[in-house]
């Protein structure tokens, strides 16, 4: 369960991030189409479809890159803001569980990366049928999902390190790290399966034909056991 009121406060003092990376991701996928158009011939060479285009440029490298990020930037203050401004008392001492506060702030989160991936989806999408380009719009959408569901991974990863530390810098920085360092498996074949970076491009789905189920249920598993970790942490922490 959520705070609605809670939820709506995060929102409303995230207003600025979602605008600044909804903008941001919109202009990458609205120039997609033209840039397209720009590189015609190198494209025939390296991509044998517009679908194919749209997912090596957005799915498997724009999207990832941007969503990586924005997951990073919402999730390493919504818990470490409240001890570093010294609200965290504050807010503990309303009548709202625990959890409550934890599962509202987390939500909100959530939700305004889903508005940044599925918004600036919507914008490349319209800007290609305007363009004239016949695709796939259900496998794009699917890809696109799979991206999305490893930035929340990513985004819950950052929580555990906000609910750990004092400081969103601190927990932002350590995060990043943290991330860095889990994107090492990709560099080697006989490890890049492991990597959450090569799983979030969806090259399983849209090259091979995989059913993206198990690996949907996978990062949703995993997303849960960060929630489940941040909380604990959150749980204890003394203010």
């Amino acid at each position: 369960m959520i705070n609605f009121a809670l939820f709506k406060k995060e929102i409303r003092e995230n207003r600025i991030k979602l605008i600044i990376f909804f903008l941001l991701f919109s202009i990458a996928g609205a120039s997609l189409p033209f840039f397209h158009d720009m590189s015609k011939d190198i494209v025939r060479n390296m991509w044998s479809s517009y679908d194919n285009y749209l997912w090596s440029q957005w799915t498997a490298k724009n999207l990832v890159q941007f969503i990586t990020v924005t997951a990073i930037v919402l999730g390493m203050s919504p818990l470490a803001g409240e001890a570093a401004y010294g609200t965290a008392v504050f807010l503990l001492s309303k009548p709202i569980t625990r959890q409550k506060i934890f599962t509202s702030k987390i939500t909100a989160g959530i939700f305004l990366l889903a508005v940044c991936v599925f918004g600036s989806t919507f914008v490349l999408i319209l800007t290609s049928i305007l363009k004239g380009f016949t695709f796939n719009i259900p496998s794009l959408l699917m890809s696109v999902t799979i991206t999305f569901a490893g930035g929340v991974v990513i985004y819950m990863g950052t929580i555990i390190f906000s609910a750990l530390l004092a400081d969103s810098i601190k927990a932002g920085v350590t995060a990043t790290l943290f991330w860095g360092a889990a994107s090492v498996p990709g560099y080697f074949r006989a490890t890049a399966s492991f990597s959450i970076f090569r799983q979030m491009s969806a090259v399983d789905y849209w090259i091979y034909g995989e059913n993206p189920t198990i690996l949907l249920l996978t990062l949703l598993l995993v997303a849960c056991l960060f929630y489940l970790g941040g909380y604990f942490i959150w749980k204890q922490r003394e203010f």
